[in-house]
């Protein structure tokens, strides 16, 4: 399961095809810092440009904060329960909701909320989530696989998280 990648990809179609489904659009891409945090997710970022339309001034945005410390792009949306001894996930990718459900619960973590989607810098994509930075603190990515957060929920061997990972990855457009 490939979790980096070459970046191959035309991130104008990608962004609006993940973007043109939804009305929150100014969640789903943030510029992030050299430690991977996200400093546009409380809006910070509506100074210095639109979120109104997806105009050049947009893209040039997004072009030079991938050359600086890269951009996360989420992706997939996911609410999840456990009901009767199985995890039930519904997952939104561009508008199109799909439901997930496996009955391996030592090996998922069920969470409200969360969104997946892709670090993109100049040479890599890289697939991961969002997680949560704690009190005060803003939230950063993390890559599938990693040990930040909780190892269960990044864990290549989470069956949502492989199967999201597939969904990513053939929602990717590329050059």
């Amino acid at each position: 399961m490939e979790i980096v990648r070459k970046n191959n990809l035309n991130v104008r179609k990608t962004v609006e095809k993940a973007i043109n489904n939804h009305p929150e659009f100014h969640f789903f891409v943030d510029e992030l810092s050299a430690d991977n945090r996200m400093p546009t997710y409380a809006g910070i970022a509506d100074e210095k440009y639109t979120f109104d339309e997806m105009d050049d001034g947009f893209f040039d945005f997004i072009n030079r904060k991938i050359q600086e410390n890269g951009v996360y792009l989420r992706i997939c949306y996911m609410a999840g329960q456990e009901v009767a001894g199985e995890a039930i996930f519904v997952l939104e990718l561009a508008g199109n909701p799909l439901t997930f459900k496996t009955d391996e619960l030592d090996k998922v973590q069920v969470v409200e909320m969360a969104d997946y989607g892709i670090k993109i810098t100049p040479d890599e994509i890289i697939f991961g989530a969002t997680i949560d930075g704690g009190c005060a603190h803003t939230p950063y990515f993390a890559e599938f696989g990693s040990k930040n957060c909780n190892e269960t929920f990044m864990s290549l061997e989470n069956p949502l998280n492989r199967y999201i990972i597939s969904l990513i990855g053939e929602f990717l457009d590329s050059i």
